[in-house]
């Protein structure tokens, strides 16, 4: 059997049930041991990110459980009072086993906007990278929607695609889907694997206009068939013991595995394939369209020759040689007249040209496709 366990990027969304084990305040002892379920993916060589809920449940904890009114300001006041104070536990707990964590906020507009929604990839990129564990929640202090219970589930299934991840794991009160309500059939069976998102399965959510929902599950298959369509494995499973994380992650555990068809890296290279037409066409030189088609390189700004078309940072270009063939295509980390200005330099000059820079490439391998 192959062993996919190791080397992967993962994407854990835990809920206030689980943080809280339905207490209404932060559990430390819960918490640690997601942190030291967490501190052994690593030591497997896993990257590991948090989407945690739990804001709102440690700003009742500080403010002495308030008695408030029923409004959207108040859950705004609860989640910035209570954000900090989740951060801070999240930090001392991790802090035990020497590692560290940064917040990220996010909105709907942040990953809907392709402007914004590059420079949080790149953000959690650089925490990755350095080694840091990610903490993102919905920037709930400030949304201007109703603070919805499962709102996270969706998060997790964005953020999974927002990092790269091979895996989005939703820890919740729930072993899964089951065939229906476990708490009110005692004939309900547990759905081990979904490879299809059909209506079926939504109903058992409770979608498609169904009643019978087995509680709390629409948002998560919301979310299963979000990460499922970008080629991302999700799971959902009961966060009681943490310590199932580590065989979640090996393909075992009591838990509803929704497997897509395509792996992450093969739907990206899939959708790029099909993606509209493209806004422009940058022009290589022969050693960068050997790199690009003998060696599966990404593109340096040294290897460009040429730029035309108008397109933003993040749209789909064209990747043509000196004799206008069409040999790739992907998305370009530079618009077009970023491109214009550092086209043929190094990639250690791009800070000193632009006055910033978005990475040390002009089409990074893994957001391409050679034709």
């Amino acid at each position: 059997m192959k062993d996919n366990s190791r080397g992967r990027t993962i994407v854990i969304k835990l809920g206030t049930s689980t943080l809280t084990r339905g207490s209404g305040h932060l559990v430390r002892s819960q918490m640690l041991e997601i942190v030291r379920a967490a501190a052994k993916l690593r030591e497997r060589g896993h990257r590991v990110l948090l989407v945690s809920s739990g804001a709102m449940a440690a700003g009742r904890e500080v403010l002495h459980n308030p008695d408030l009114p029923k409004v959207l300001s108040s859950k705004q006041l609860l989640a910035s009072v209570g954000q900090s104070r989740l951060m801070s536990v999240w930090e001392s707990l991790f802090g035990i086993y020497n590692i560290d964590v940064g917040q990220i906020l996010l909105t709907r507009a942040d990953l809907e906007n392709r402007e914004r929604f590059l420079n949080a990839r790149d953000a959690l990129f650089a925490l990755l990278d350095h080694g840091i564990v990610p903490v993102i929640n919905e920037n709930d202090a400030v949304s201007t929607q109703e603070i919805r219970v499962g709102d996270n589930d969706n998060m997790a299934a964005l953020s999974g695609i927002l990092s790269g991840a091979d895996m989005v794991i939703l820890l919740t009160d729930q072993e899964g889907l089951f065939t229906a309500d476990p708490r009110k059939d005692p004939d309900a069976r547990l759905i081990e694997v979904v490879e299809e998102i059909d209506g079926r399965i939504e109903a058992l959510a409770g979608g498609a206009g169904s009643a019978q929902g087995t509680g709390g599950m629409a948002t998560k298959v919301h979310a299963a068939k979000t990460a499922m369509a970008a080629g991302i494995e999700l799971i959902i499973a009961s966060g009681a013991d943490p310590s199932i994380l580590l065989d979640l992650c090996e393909g075992r555990g009591r838990g509803t595995f929704f497997r897509p068809k395509h792996k992450a890296q093969l739907a990206r290279k899939i959708w790029l394939s099909a993606a509209v037409k493209a806004g422009g066409t940058i022009v290589v030189d022969a050693g960068a369209e050997r790199a690009l088609t003998e060696r599966g390189s990404s593109l340096l700004p040294t290897g460009v020759v040429g730029v035309s078309g108008e397109f933003a940072r993040g749209a789909i270009v064209e990747v043509v040689n000196q004799q206008g063939q069409v040999i790739a295509k992907g998305a370009a980390r530079y618009s077009v007249d970023d491109l214009k200005r550092i086209m043929g330099h190094q990639s250690d000059e791009i800070e000193g040209i632009l006055g910033y820079s978005h990475g040390m490439v002009v089409m990074h391998r893994d957001d391409l496709v050679v034709s």
